[in-house]
């Protein structure tokens, strides 16, 4: 049995009917297991976990923010005897911390390791840990499972799948390149084509999510899948770097092969907070005539914010929604920075004696762990739900409309995450 762990949010453990958004990494894993083996696969935040359920292996794939669920059902399921497997970014990251609560610790990508382990569980000689000497060249992946989900659970039903790996960018607040490696590595483009018109079959979804970090990471490789996209005739969204804007040639072939949204690593306007973080690709001055060349296609877009960086000063909250008003953003995502395990960033504000809370629940992007530099952790938790509540403010919305189609697709969104935000209530804490 492969869980994925739910969260506890002010001391109660998070439940809910359905999800925003589906994830890929259980319908992988559970791809990856041996024919001979069965697998189920269980999200804690749509059901419960009796630890009743039958099972002669239980394996969990956590965050940080959902690590403190993630031993809980550990201990639960090790009372009765049943081993317990963890994997997963915290698990690579913090594997000293995760072994106390795992008979055994898969770290980093699993397409080698996690097999592995199952054939010597079966062996009974299950090993403590296991880690791939190398990083996966990519080819001949399985079909992520999709069919052994409920998906009537997911609101969007946009299915994930993925084309790139790794990153050689060194942003000190992101633990990708730790787990997935300094370098981009690229799926065959016939496999990408294969799978997606596999997920088609098995899904009957027509919308792609493509969950890479950076999807136009490799331009060649990113025009040579969009090319094949164009005959099959669905919807897609991805993540870029805003640079994409200044390349008419890919933006075109985005907008014929059906790209719906782009997602875009913003970060911050302030040139002091980028260098802090050493988010080098960002140019602020770019950044309005980038995103009208993706407005200007009608490519939707949506942008990540991050408050509390050590350039950050009290009026980061104001400036920040102004520019994004000015620009007619159609979405933004903000978090408050979250100095995870594996990060710079933490390695940083530790050896500054500047985290205060070591409780991995609150590194969830809207709760203040540290002492911010230049204003106080107070000060940064009522700024950032000010700039939320004042970018989704009726007047905001009404501003950032315009007459572009994806801008009143995205109208219902912005109404709901106003609701959300004047309960003090993250967005995306919906969507995960």
């Amino acid at each position: 049995m492969i869980i994925q762990p739910s969260r506890y949010r002010q001391g109660r453990l998070e439940k809910r009917r359905q999800r925003w958004l589906l994830g890929m990494t259980l319908p992988y894993l559970a791809a990856l297991v041996p024919d001979d083996i069965e697998v189920e696969l269980k999200d804690d935040l749509l059901e419960e976990i009796t630890f009743r359920e039958r099972a002669d292996l239980v394996a969990l794939t956590c965050m940080s923010h959902q690590a403190p669920r993630a031993y809980e059902i550990a201990a639960g399921f090790r009372r009765r005897g049943i081993p317990v497997v963890m994997g997963g970014f915290h698990a690579t990251l913090a594997p000293d911390e995760c072994q106390e609560h795992a008979d055994a610790l898969v770290l980093g990508e699993a397409e080698s390791s996690w097999p592995q382990l199952l054939r010597d569980f079966q062996a009974g000689r299950l090993q403590p840990r296991y880690q791939a000497q190398e990083l996966s060249p990519l080819q001949n992946l399985p079909v992520p499972r999709y069919e052994l989900l409920n998906l009537k659970r997911y609101k969007l039903l946009n299915i994930p799948s993925q084309t790139t790996r790794g990153c050689p960018y060194n942003c000190n607040y992101c633990e990708v390149t730790q787990v997935y490696g300094g370098k981009f590595r690229h799926r065959p483009v016939a496999e990408v084509i294969e799978e997606i018109k596999a997920i088609r079959r098995l899904t009957g979804s027509d919308f792609i999510y493509f969950v890479d970090d950076n999807f136009v990471a490799n331009r060649r490789h990113a025009m040579a899948i969009m090319e094949r996209l164009i005959p099959l005739q669905l919807i897609y969204g991805c993540l870029t770097t805003a640079n994409i804007g200044d390349d008419p040639e890919v933006l075109d072939l985005m907008a014929r092969s059906g790209c719906l949204h782009v997602n875009i690593g913003m970060e911050s306007i302030s040139q002091e907070s980028l260098v802090a973080i050493n988010k080098k690709q960002n140019k602020i001055k770019d950044y309005e005539r980038q995103f009208k060349a993706f407005r200007d296609r009608g490519i939707g877009f949506s942008v990540n914010v991050m408050f509390g960086l050590d350039g950050d000063h009290p009026d980061i909250f104001r400036t920040t929604v102004d520019f994004l008003i000015r620009v007619k953003a159609p979405v933004a995502f903000m978090f408050i920075l979250a100095p995870r395990p594996g990060t710079k960033i933490r390695d940083q504000l530790l050896a500054e004696g500047r985290i205060f809370d070591h409780d991995w629940t609150n590194y969830c992007g809207f709760k203040v762990v540290y002492h911010p530099k230049h204003m106080t952790a107070r000060e940064l938790e009522e700024g950032y739900w000010q700039a939320n509540r004042r970018f989704y403010s009726p007047l905001s919305i009404l501003r950032r409309q315009t007459t572009h189609l994806y801008s009143w697709h995205m109208l219902p969104f912005n109404l709901y995450f106003a609701w959300s935000v004047r309960r003090r209530r993250q967005p995306l804490d919906y969507y995960f």
